[in-house]
């Protein structure tokens, strides 16, 4: 992420009423229990289970057998200065058929897959910040051949007094805080869901979950920075979609190949 987009997104901080609070537990190998006899370090699953998992369970593309279209608002302060509210749509037919766009006063920024050829395409002076809510929507990393899975390191935490199961990489300063340059993560709770993200120096919380053809589904995402929220995205609509006009997945633009990015689409 630019250093501008991060520096926009500090602007925008708006004190809005917070969902979790995270709280970075110590990771041990080992620990004593009240008796001072050592207990053998706990056994978690690999970082591309967690990840995978998560996909299936609260991301309709992932998996989703239906057509939908979800349709999302978010607000912010964008280059303008002034808070505006923008618009994010995702149109899934199937895997090799979808298309998302996020839309913010003149600018805009879009990516497509129709067949074997992927588009992007992006215009306006908020097309970076149109990146990140797409990121933002689906931060899970792909787990295709470029996956490294040393890469990643898992433990126990606990984010607003829930248990969750930590899988992060990069570095962590001495004091036990992210390195907001190189350190990513991502907290499950029990069930698996996604619930909190953390990169280039952000938090994004996802919550009011609710049911969608099975799966899962966060109705609300809100990026934090420094305690505050810079943006939030709503859910107002996911439903299943009939037919779709197929031209919308070729979009002129630059043919795109999924690099300099880990998320999937």
């Amino acid at each position: 992420m630019s250093l501008r987009l991060i520096g926009g997104l500090i602007a925008a901080v708006m004190v809005w009423p917070m969902g979790m609070r995270a709280a970075d537990s110590a990771g041990r190998g080992e620990q004593a229990d009240g008796g001072g006899k050592a207990v053998a370090a706990e056994s978690f699953d690999s970082a591309r289970v967690y990840f995978d998992r998560a996909r299936k369970l609260g991301f309709p593309a992932a998996g989703q057998s239906a057509a939908y279209v979800l349709k999302a608002e978010f607000t912010t302060r964008g280059s303008s200065g002034v808070v505006e509210t923008g618009t994010y749509t995702d149109t899934w037919v199937s895997d090799t058929k979808w298309r998302r766009e996020a839309t913010l006063g003149k600018s805009r920024f879009a990516r497509s897959e129709d067949g074997k050829k992927r588009y992007r395409a992006e215009e306006g002076p908020d097309a970076a910040l149109l990146q990140f809510v797409m990121t933002a929507m689906e931060p899970l990393p792909a787990t295709d051949a470029l996956f490294t899975e040393k890469d990643w390191r898992v433990k126990r935490d606990v984010a607003e007094g829930v248990t969750t199961i930590r899988v992060a990489s990069g570095r962590e300063n001495s004091n036990g805080t992210p390195d907001p340059k190189e350190f990513n993560g991502f907290w499950f709770d029990e069930t698996g869901q996604l619930v909190k993200s953390y990169g280039n120096g952000l938090e994004t919380r996802r919550m009011d979950f609710a049911d969608f053809d099975g799966v899962k589904v966060a109705r609300r995402v809100e990026v934090m920075m420094g305690g505050k929220v810079g943006m939030r995205i709503d859910v107002k609509e996911l439903g299943v979609v009939g037919k779709v006009d197929g031209h919308i997945f070729s979009m002129k633009g630059n043919g795109w190949v999924r690099q300099y990015t880990f998320e999937v689409r």
